[in-house]
C-alpha cells in the first residue's frame, strides 16, 4: 500500500505489503528508496549518484518484499532517499542529514543546521522521519492489543568495497544485547551455509542508540535484528529471491518459538 496523503502532509513516502495481516513477524526497511521529492531538485546531485549506495540501499526494497511473502507479515519501507533524512538515525545525530555522504557534498543540505529549530529540519522530520516511524509503531501496538509481540526483522545491504578494498562479509548479522534471533541466525547458517562469511556485527555494529531497531525493538523489549546483505549478491532478481529464502527459512522454522515472542528486556550496549 501506498500513502497519498494524510492530514495534509504528502505520505507517498511509505510503502507497505501485508499491513493487515496479524503474524509474530514485523520485517522494516529504513533505506528501501532513493526517491527524493521533485521540489528538492535531487539536493543538486546527478541522477548517476542518486542511483549509488549513497542514496538508498540496493536490492533492498526486493528482498524484503520477497521476505513478507514467504513469512506472511506486515512489512514498512521507507520511500525517500536517506539523503533527505535518514530514519535509522536519532533525531539529535549529526548524520540525521548528510551534508557530505562517501565524499560527495550534498548542496541541497549545506543550509541544514543541526539545532532543534532549524525549520527545514522540523519539515524533514515532520513529512517523512515520522511518518516512517509513526507506521512502524501503529503497526507494532496493534499487534501489542491483541498480546501479539512481535520479532522485527531490518533488511540492509552494504557495498562490496569500502576503502578501496573488498569486504569479505557476505551476510551480516547485527545485534545489541538481545540474542534471541541472532542466535537463531547463527546456528542455522552455520548448518547449511558453512561456506559463507557471516559477520557477527560487522561489517557496521548493530548498537546505535536511537536508531530504528532501538527504538522500536530494545525499548519495547521486542526480539530484533538487522541483517545486511553485500550487494553484489543481491544485483538481480534471482538472487533476491534466492536471499530472501535463505532469511526466511530460520525464522519459519521457529514460527512457533514462543521464546521469541516474548516482551523481554535487555540492557542495551549502545552508544
Amino acid at each position: 500500500m501506498i500513502y497519498r496523503d494524510i492530514h495534509g502532509i504528502d505520505i507517498d513516502m511509505i510503502n507497505t505489503l501485508n499491513e493487515d495481516k496479524e503474524s509474530n513477524f514485523l520485517i522494516i526497511c529504513d533505506h528501501a528508496s532513493n526517491r527524493i521529492p521533485i521540489e528538492y531538485k535531487n539536493l543538486g546531485l546527478d541522477e548517476e549518484i542518486l542511483s549509488t549506495h549513497i542514496a538508498y540501499d540496493i536490492g533492498v526494497k526486493e528482498v524484503a518484499s520477497h521476505l513478507a511473502e514467504h513469512l506472511k507479515c506486515p512489512l514498512v519501507m521507507s520511500n525517500f532517499s536517506r539523503l533527505l533524512i535518514d530514519p535509522n538515525r536519532g533525531i539529535d545525530d549529526p548524520t540525521l542529514i548528510m551534508k557530505i555522504s562517501d565524499g560527495k557534498i550534498i548542496k541541497g543540505n549545506k543550509d541544514i543546521s543541526f539545532i532543534r529549530n532549524c525549520s527545514e529540519k522540523k519539515h524533514r522530520v515532520n513529512s517523512y522521519y515520522n511518518v516512517y516511524h509513526n507506521k512502524i509503531s501503529e503497526i507494532i501496538n496493534q499487534s501489542l492489543k491483541k498480546n501479539i509481540f512481535p520479532a522485527i526483522i531490518s533488511i540492509h545491504s552494504f557495498t562490496p568495497l569500502f576503502g578501496g578494498k573488498k569486504r569479505s562479509v557476505e551476510l551480516g548479522i547485527l545485534w545489541d544485547s538481545d540474542n534471541r534471533l541472532p542466535d537463531i541466525f547463527f546456528s542455522y547458517l552455520n548448518k547449511k551455509y558453512k561456506n559463507m562469511n557471516i559477520g557477527n556485527n560487522e561489517p557496521y555494529s548493530g548498537r546505535m542508540k536511537e536508531d530504528t531497531l532501538y527504538r522500536h525493538g530494545t525499548k519495547l523489549g521486542l526480539a530484533n535484528i538487522l541483517i545486511e546483505i553485500r550487494q553484489d549478491l543481491i544485483m538481480n532478481s534471482t538472487k533476491q529471491k534466492q536471499f530472501s529464502k535463505l532469511i526466511a527459512q530460520p525464522l519459519l522454522e521457529n514460527k512457533s518459538n514462543v521464546h521469541l515472542f516474548k516482551k523481554k528486556f535487555y540492557s542495551s550496549l549502545a552508544k
